[in-house]
């Protein structure tokens, strides 16, 4: 990626992330970090919009799994034009739930042109469920994850070069009312990582999961009253597997070597200000990459720059700052010296 810019913009998943902690509303902060850099290496949940997957055509949807081998080195990322998606679906959906998928399924198709191999239903439910920690974060778990398994092989053995998830996930309805108040995070987030996590490290491919709700869920999405904003996407229209489908479409596959990205090509990670625990940041600190730790993205996480005495961090205010920083470091320009007052330099004496 010689003379390209290249920023990874990382938004981890239940942990109430005030931008990117609901479905899509990072996507206005990831474009315009995408109309800065070259490319964008970010993941699903991050730009996910129920129907709609809004980010530039820099942006690349990298599963959190992926990205996780990706900051280690130990794979590339090799860029598509296309990728040929096979849709798994949960045997546990009700008859309106699996009509909306293929609804949605036949939208994407008549309408993006994506393109679909086939829908493989797995033979019996999958028992996903969320599970809220202390924190008030949200994590899962998985009871029948073999009759996931099988269904994605049977999806890759037809000619699948991603796959495209949705599972009825178990959640607390209190817990998805407080959500769309704005008061919790996102119930769904960490089961549907565990979920994307399992399909990709078993077969390298792109996965991403997209929730199937249940008749009662639809109707109370539908039924929400005002929602915060951040929410709104939600409440006018429960289908999620749009956003999937567009997503992997172009979502690069992980390859050992010969791709068009790797680790050494990032010149800059994004993240949240207290989110500097996970393999991102650290990897960043392995590689000399510099992190832009945004303070106005609070979480329920606390892991600040400061907890871990990371070096190399720039901490922004707000993603107005990050514009500006990421300008000035593709221009090559310290950051530093659009500040006043400029820091003496210090003197040493041999």
């Amino acid at each position: 990626m010689a003379n390209q810019f290249v920023v990874a913009h990382i938004i981890p998943t239940g942990v109430k992330a005030d931008i990117g902690g609901y479905v899509g509303d990072a996507t206005p902060a990831t474009n315009m970090i995408a109309s800065i850099a070259d490319k964008v290496i970010s993941h699903p949940n991050v730009v996910n919009g129920v129907a709609l997957n809004l980010a530039k055509r820099n942006v690349l949807y990298v599963e959190g799994y992926t990205l996780d081998k990706f900051f280690k080195g130990e794979v590339e990322l090799k860029e598509v034009e296309r990728n040929r998606i096979g849709v798994v679906l949960d045997a546990g959906m009700k008859r309106e739930s699996y009509d909306l998928a293929v609804n949605t399924i036949n939208a994407m198709r008549t309408v993006a042109g994506v393109e679909i191999v086939g829908i493989f239903e797995t033979k019996a439910n999958v028992d996903a469920r969320a599970v809220k920690t202390r924190s008030g974060s949200f994590v899962g778990e998985i009871t029948n994850e073999e009759v996931l398994i099988k269904a994605c092989d049977r999806a890759v053995r037809k000619g699948a070069d991603a796959i495209a998830l949705s599972l009825s996930i178990k959640i607390n309805m209190d817990d998805l009312k407080q959500y769309f108040l704005g008061k919790g995070a996102n119930p769904y987030g960490g089961t549907e990582a565990i979920i994307s996590h399992l399909v990709t490290s078993r077969f390298g491919v792109p996965a991403a999961h997209a929730p199937l709700l249940t008749k009662y869920e639809i109707y109370k999405e539908m039924h929400s009253g005002r929602v915060d904003p951040r929410a709104a996407a939600e409440a006018i229209g429960p289908a999620y597997l749009g956003c999937v489908l567009q997503g992997l479409e172009r979502a690069p596959r992980p390859v050992s070597r010969d791709g068009d990205i790797k680790i050494k090509d990032v010149d800059v990670v994004v993240l949240p200000y207290t989110c500097m625990g996970g393999v991102p940041a650290l990897a960043a600190q392995k590689w000399g990459i510099p992190i832009i730790a945004v303070k106005e993205n609070a979480t329920l996480m606390k892991v600040t720059p400061e907890n871990l005495k990371l070096k190399n961090v720039i901490v922004a205010q707000n993603y107005w700052e990050v514009g500006g920083i990421l300008a000035a470091m593709k221009d090559g320009v310290d950051p530093a010296e659009l500040r006043r007052p400029i820091n003496k330099i210090r003197v040493n004496y041999g």
